[in-house]
């Protein structure tokens, strides 16, 4: 394998940068951990208003420069900051990303995201012509920049810098697919004979996530169970059928934990270290968790975590209608993340309702989550779909027992507890239902109350799980050396 591979990492967010869930920790990691395998890599984002991109020193590398939109030229500025061992380029345009957040408040998106992310997508192609960074693969994530591979394919076949530049999509999740009407293909100065089916439409709608789909070299997602998901005709994202047509170039690398950032044993954010064998500290983080967030409960009892993005796809639905059940068997709840406006009501609603029970941070805090990480006995983890989540991994390593619903990666990472022999590392169930979530958290509350011997073989085996970003970072460098393979038509 090469292992000067020089790659663009292209992402709408990273933490700590900006973050709206999951994948800003992934971009977070990566670049990082491949940059330790020796490959070259540049990470290119929005500049949005956000405190910790403006604390960075970062340094104007291009004063303006012009990005075709809809038929008219439209002007962007990029910036560079120094990481270590990589640098971020930041594409500035006020218009599109001088805002409060990076898709859309509490409420919904924003109304403009097709021509935000056409812009973004364009203005990253216009940087790297113009920029003389010679590049071997362009990485993209998700739909906001899964338009790269189409405009490669298209605006610049002919380009003596980009044309034999190989792109790989990553999906982390298809819930969200970049739909727009039909009419925002004019953004794209594509032509008509694009809006089609075996193009960029789907059920009448231009369909970002589809075109990147069929136009990158290289397509994967986070998690064998994920991929088999996706492949299979029950799915109804509706890119099954785009996937299985491209099956040859359709695979998956599994994520990984960062275990510099999650290690119970040197984490400076919790009120005791921890680890395998040595569990002691948990107990005083749990304590300091109680204390912290205010909660009105005995610690004795299990204390209950959801930290997560509010939305009906990471279980927030059924949450909120299990919580009574819940409170109900003596645990405290905390709550943690932002997201959709109803779900954030209706959790109010029920911390009204059990003051002191129910604790609500709607907040993305980090010394906040890894402190309810080290502090919490139980974290859920309902969700209708999930790739291949992070929160499971980092609940392993810190204790904090996972109840899941058996979907994707966490079917793959979730072993169920057998009551008789005390195996297992967690506890699952199937049903996206509110009687199906409710009876697994009784299960792990009954546990924990009532066999504490096997409460702590479950945080032992849970402990001593490896999911590292080592080989997440090697699986990708080799998905970057299939995907060279693949353009040069091997």
């Amino acid at each position: 394998m090469r292992n000067e591979l020089r790659v663009a990492l292209v992402t709408p967010e990273a933490a700590p940068l900006a973050k709206s869930g999951e994948l800003a920790e992934f971009c977070a990691a990566l670049p990082r951990y491949l940059t330790s395998l020796g490959l070259k890599i540049s990470l290119i984002m929005p500049r949005y208003s956000t405190p910790q991109i403006a604390s960075l020193d970062a340094a104007v590398v291009f004063p303006e420069i012009s990005i075709p939109l809809n038929g008219e030229r439209a002007k962007a500025s990029v910036l560079r900051a120094e990481q270590r061992g990589y640098n971020v380029y930041f594409i500035d345009s006020p218009k599109y990303f001088l805002r409060e957040n990076i898709y859309g408040p509490s409420t919904g998106n924003y109304l403009d995201n097709d021509e935000r992310f056409v812009f973004f997508s364009r203005a990253v192609l216009e940087f790297l012509r113009q920029s003389g960074l010679s590049l071997d693969v362009i990485h993209c994530h998700n739909w906001p920049t899964a338009l790269i591979p189409v405009f490669l394919q298209s605006h610049y076949r002919e380009d003596p810098g980009l044309k034999s530049v190989a792109t790989v999509l990553t999906l982390h999740n298809t819930a969200y697919q970049g739909e727009f009407p039909a009419e925002s293909l004019a953004l794209t100065e594509l032509n008509w004979d694009f809006f089609s089916p075996r193009h960029l439409s789907l059920n009448g709608k231009f369909n970002f996530l589809q075109a990147g789909a069929l136009y990158a070299d290289l397509v994967n997602t986070v998690s064998s169970t994920y991929e088999k998901e996706l492949l299979s005709k029950k799915n109804r994202t509706g890119l099954s059928g785009v996937l299985r047509k491209r099956r040859k170039a359709f695979m998956s690398v599994r994520n990984g934990i960062d275990r510099n950032a999650w290690d119970p044993e040197k984490d400076p954010y919790i009120a005791a270290n921890f680890g395998p064998g040595r569990t002691d500290g948990k107990a005083k983080c749990k304590q300091d968790l109680i204390s912290v967030i205010g909660l009105a409960t005995s610690a004795e009892m299990p204390l209950v975590a959801f930290v997560s993005h509010l939305s009906r796809h990471k279980g927030a639905a059924i949450l909120a209608q299990s919580l009574e059940a819940i409170v109900n068997l003596g645990a405290g709840v905390v709550i943690c993340g932002q997201g959709e406006e109803r779900y954030q009501k209706e959790f109010q609603a029920a911390a009204r309702r059990f003051p002191g029970r129910v604790v609500l941070r709607f907040e993305s805090n980090p010394v906040l989550m890894h402190k309810i990480m080290a502090g919490a006995d139980i974290l859920l983890i309902p969700s209708l779909t999930e790739p291949s989540g992070l929160n499971q991994f980092a609940a392993f390593r810190y204790g904090a027992v996972p109840v899941v619903r058996a979907t994707g990666g966490l079917k793959e990472a979730v072993r169920a507890y057998n009551p008789r022999t005390g195996s297992g590392n967690g506890f699952v169930f199937r049903d996206y239902s509110t009687e199906a979530l409710s009876r697994a958290v009784r299960q792990a509350a009954d546990c924990y109350t009532g066999n504490p011997v096997h409460w702590r073989k479950l945080m032992e085996e849970g402990m001593r799980q490896k999911f590292s970003w080592e080989d997440t970072a090697r699986g990708y460098a080799e998905l970057y050396q299939r995907a060279l393979e693949f353009k040069r038509g091997g």
